[in-house]
């Protein structure tokens, strides 16, 4: 091969090398933004789970995720529902990551639950006739629930009080009002009732939204001028909850 073919092919070479450079990182960026996407939609699936076969109304006096609180208590109904559904998002027990006592003993082995950028939305519906009577969320300690009150916050409720609300600000903090609503709202339940028509009646529902900050891990120039650095996450998952169904009026 010619001397002039050689240096053209290195010429070549040289700039192609790091456009494939910057589509592998790219790639594993991806990679590395899905899994954290799946892992998040599958806490909070766990969550309502959890969630869904437990009284919300039953008067709680702590707010702890200790050992024996709530996942491996021995009485499952002996718990303060809206946190203990939080602590699905904790971090395992035992785990390098479970540095807070009071928000550990969970199912995440993966995503780091940062208490000034992510948050936890938890909130219970009652259906009537089709339609949102009543909607269950913040409480205090030995204190019975008040309806349409707004949704339960964790950010309002962990250890961190300077970052209350969360899922309103954007990550990078700079939007204090970036959400103003939830996402789950009477409204939002109504128009799910409509399209499923008459059949559903008095029903009682639960919804777990997760608000999660994604950072960048590879930092690739391309990835980060395309997409935001970091990212918000909202997943969501709505569960039956019998408990939070309308009771009728006895007949005297």
């Amino acid at each position: 091969m010619p001397k002039q073919q050689k240096g053209q092919s290195l010429i070549e070479f040289a700039i192609l090398v790091p456009v494939l450079i910057l589509f592998i990182l790219g790639a594993a960026e991806l990679t590395l933004f899905i899994g954290a996407y799946m892992n998040l939609l599958d806490l909070t699936r766990e969550a309502a789970r959890f969630a869904s076969v437990r009284d919300p109304f039953k008067i709680f006096t702590e707010q702890n995720c200790g050992p024996n609180d709530p996942i491996t208590h021995p009485n499952p109904y002996d718990n303060s529902y809206f946190y203990d559904t939080a602590c699905v998002f904790s971090p395992i027990q035992g785990s390098s990551s479970c540095t807070d006592p009071a928000f550990c003993n969970g199912f995440n082995s993966t995503l780091y639950i940062k208490p000034d950028q992510d948050d936890i939305l938890i909130t219970a519906f009652t259906v009537t006739d089709n339609a949102v009577s009543d909607e269950w969320g913040d409480g205090a300690p030995n204190v019975p629930l008040v309806p349409n009150v707004g949704p339960w916050v964790w950010s309002n409720h962990d250890a961190d009080t300077a970052h209350n609300n969360n899922w309103k600000r954007s990550c990078d903090g700079t939007n204090p009002n970036e959400t103003p609503n939830p996402y789950f709202t009477d409204a939002k339940i109504n128009d799910y009732m409509a399209q499923a028509g008459s059949s559903v009646g008095a029903k009682g529902f639960v919804v777990v939204e997760a608000y999660f900050c994604y950072h960048q891990v590879m930092k690739v120039p391309l990835v980060g001028l395309m997409f935001p650095d970091p990212m918000k996450l909202h997943v969501y998952t709505i569960m039956p909850l019998p408990y939070a169904s309308p009771t009728a009026t006895p007949i005297p």
